[in-house]
């Protein structure tokens, strides 16, 4: 039983699964892998044949509480005031800064109608992150929910139980608050902010608040006084108390959430008290899941630190994307390295899944994580590719400018089903994504020209020229040009000249690499060089 077989089991013949984002910076990578979580436990209550809704909330009522990376000491008048109230970044298009991060995260677009001129109708030409990855959901935004009048009782009850709140605070997590503390944000009807206000006494009607200056290190409130009406959007409730209150509303069934927010006395405990016992609901299954990080980076949105999730659904294909994040249990961290090595692995792990699946006899779980990885879903299992060329092959044919590939897998006989072609295709795009973004990592296995590579063999001492002699010989009488049986002649070849192929791989396989690529590792040789063909082969070792 996996582990999404195991958050369903249980669930009634109506799920909702839930997810939302705080849109205060460009989403780094790490914001994927909830989403991704969450749509495959959608996808499989579909396929048991349960009612399912996958939500993703927009919580664009949350304040501004930190200028976002490349905006600017200009961004400081906005520190304090919700999102959907902040302008969005120079350079980014949007109605807002919520408008703005949220659709370049999402690709859903709220208020298109007020979009600039320039930008308008752009985000509904072309495909967003989530319609990228196969991501189906129903978006929502918290502005829209609160001013719509469908929390207020939910407002009204967590006001009027205000001592249990703060008793919880106080059990659960050892927050304590004032006793004239009230669990809502008011809206500063003078200077807008929500971040900086303090509401008290609840009369029922209205309440009373202080727009405070030192409430918050972030941002100064204006000092304003007053009262107001606490529904219809002119205010929210704290996270914890809104995290409680959208179970209750939207009745949902399974949410997961990072597990900073899912260790004891963190927010989801309070947050499952407040439903319990103030809102009389129950919480949903929780699945907690770990980090998701590229290269070991600690990554920030609002900061701008780590790669963007938008720029690595552009980077990958979605069905390697998807499988990179789903192959890992959730409460185990992901720590993917974007190198060439590591891609290479990725796609061929990804390509032996996918011939699992589609064999007559699957491994255990693989259909279910293969039908996971799949950014468009149909009834049946397409054909796996049997012609795979490994990406660093692929990586280091795109950068030869005298080569192109489909010519070249032309050129050594090999016939492509279309689904064979269509993912060779997409191999051979992400590598020039690479090339484009990172050319001194791309360029670890880019050919050496003639000269270069004449001025290589020279540099090597006499052994490895005598292999490499000896490894051209026997290459040209090989019979058939397939990956082992070049690796074996390569060993063979070292055996020739007094070299053991096992204990001394590096003077070997360093000799090649060496007059390929000028270095002193590269891909695998035997399917490098099987890829790369006879002809050039050993025009290349000549």
């Amino acid at each position: 039983m996996t582990w999404i077989d195991k958050a369903l089991d249980g669930c009634s013949p109506q799920v909702v699964i839930n997810d939302s984002k705080t849109p205060s910076g460009r989403a780094h990578v790490g914001s994927l892998r909830g989403v991704l979580i969450h749509d495959a436990l959608a996808r499989v209550a579909r396929e048991r044949g349960l009612d399912t809704t996958f939500m993703y909330g927009c919580d664009d009522m949350d304040a501004v509480d930190e200028i976002p990376h490349g905006t600017g000491k200009q961004f400081v008048e906005h520190l304090g005031k919700p999102l959907w109230a902040a302008p969005a970044p120079e350079g980014l298009r949007g109605a807002s800064m919520a408008e703005a991060y949220f659709g370049e995260f999402t690709g859903k677009w709220f208020d298109t109608a007020r979009m600039p001129s320039d930008s308008a109708g752009s985000p509904a030409a072309a495909a967003g992150p989530f319609e990228t990855l196969g991501v189906e959901v129903e978006f929502y935004r918290m502005s829209d929910v609160y001013r719509s009048g469908r929390l207020d009782d939910v407002i009204d009850t967590f006001l009027r139980a205000a001592a249990d709140v703060r008793q919880i605070y106080l059990r659960l997590s050892g927050a304590e608050r004032s006793d004239d503390w009230l669990p809502f944000q008011p809206i500063c009807e003078r200077c807008g902010r929500i971040g900086t206000t303090y509401a008290s006494d609840y009369d029922g009607e209205t309440v009373a608040y202080e727009c405070r200056a030192d409430l918050v290190t972030w941002a100064e409130g204006c000092g304003h006084r007053g009262r107001i009406n606490p529904f219809g959007g002119n205010g929210k409730l704290p996270w914890k108390l809104e995290w409680a209150a959208k179970w209750k509303l939207f009745g949902v069934s399974i949410e997961g959430a990072g597990k900073d927010h899912m260790a004891a006395s963190g927010s989801h405990e309070v947050s499952s008290a407040l439903a319990r016992q103030v809102l009389r609901c129950p919480v949903p299954v929780p699945v907690p899941y770990e980090f998701f990080t590229l290269g070991g980076a600690k990554m920030s949105s609002s900061r701008g630190i780590g790669m963007t999730s938008s720029d690595l659904v552009e980077m990958l294909p979605p069905e390697l994307l998807r499988y990179l994040v789903l192959r890992t249990q959730p409460r185990r961290s992901i720590n993917f390295d974007l190198d060439v090595p590591s891609l290479t692995k990725a796609f061929v792990e990804y390509e032996r899944l996918w011939r699992s699946a589609a064999g007559s006899e699957p491994r255990p779980n693989d259909s279910q994580l293969y039908s996971m990885t799949r950014a468009s879903l149909g009834p049946d299992v397409p054909a796996a590719p049997e012609f795979g060329p490994p990406f660093d092959s692929v990586l280091s044919l795109a950068q030869q400018p005298h080569m192109q590939l489909a010519d070249h897998v032309a050129s050594l006989g090999v016939d492509l089903s279309a689904a064979e072609s269509e993912w060779l295709s997409r191999k051979e795009a992400t590598a020039r994504r690479l090339m484009a973004s990172s050319p001194d990592l791309a360029g670890v296995v880019k050919m050496l020209d003639a000269s270069e590579a004449s001025q290589q063999r020279s540099a090597l001492d006499e052994r490895q020229r005598n292999f490499l002699d000896h490894c051209l010989q026997r290459l040209k009488n090989l019979p058939e040009w397939d990956s082992k049986a070049i690796q074996d002649e390569i060993f063979e070849s070292a055996r020739d000249v007094g070299i053991d192929p096992r204990s001394d791989a590096a003077l070997v396989f360093g000799a090649l690499y060496q007059v390929l690529f000028g270095s002193e590792t590269g891909p695998r040789a035997g399917s490098y060089l099987a890829f790369l063909g006879r002809e050039e082969t050993l025009q290349r070792l000549s």
